[in-house]
């Protein structure tokens, strides 16, 4: 169980997100979430360099659609925006999304950076983003996917660190049985911060 002393990212750090003025300018990266399920949506977001920091220049999902749509979807998506970077959801059936664009790939329970304190990936990546939101180095702005995104973001939950202390995040199926939803747009948002990461951005540039 969770309570807000377990709150992740502070709702007041994400409101004053809303309100940063970032002149967006550099490289774009887009990520992608897959849908598992029929309630679940694939959610393609780019987050662009600004200022510092990263501007939410596109967000918008879609719902009920196979991987080869959601393959050619994200091709026409970096053709429109002129994206350098991709990240898809490697978990499920998003491993065969990424085969086929030959992108790298996100694993939730993939191995974090730093895995003497994070329980893995998705938990690493949460973090980092509580970070920068909280030093208003990203600012969302897409509508009408905005009031949404501040609803997934306050969702995120620490869990209780198991015996050897690691941090860790409870999970979307978590998530989905407390609220009655998924936080897709809060995962296609977190896995931004793999690049934050991982930053050798020439090896897994679009082939």
């Amino acid at each position: 169980e969770t309570d807000d002393g377990d709150i992740l990212i502070p709702f007041r750090h994400i409101m004053d997100s809303l309100a940063l003025k970032l002149i967006p300018e550099g490289a774009k990266i887009q990520t992608c979430d897959v849908a598992r399920f029929g309630t679940d949506k694939t959610v393609i977001q780019i987050l662009q360099k600004a200022d510092g920091g990263w501007k939410q220049i596109f967000c918008l999902s879609k719902q009920g659609i196979d991987t080869m749509q959601t393959t050619g979807w994200n091709v026409e998506v970096r053709r429109e925006f002129k994206t350098d970077f991709l990240v898809v959801d490697d978990d499920g059936v998003g491993g065969g999304v990424v085969d086929s664009l030959k992108c790298r790939g996100f694993l939730n329970g993939g191995r974090a950076k730093q895995p003497d304190k994070f329980m893995n990936q998705k938990a690493e990546c949460y973090f980092k983003l509580a970070e920068l939101i909280e030093q208003n180095k990203i600012v969302f702005k897409v509508q009408p996917f905005r009031d949404v995104i501040v609803q997934e973001l306050d969702m995120i939950r620490r869990r209780t660190p198991e015996a050897d202390g690691k941090l860790a995040v409870i999970s979307k199926d978590e998530i989905a049985r407390m609220h009655g939803k998924s936080p897709d747009y809060a995962d296609a948002i977190m896995m931004r911060m793999y690049f934050e990461l991982f930053p050798n951005y020439g090896s897994y540039s679009w082939a």
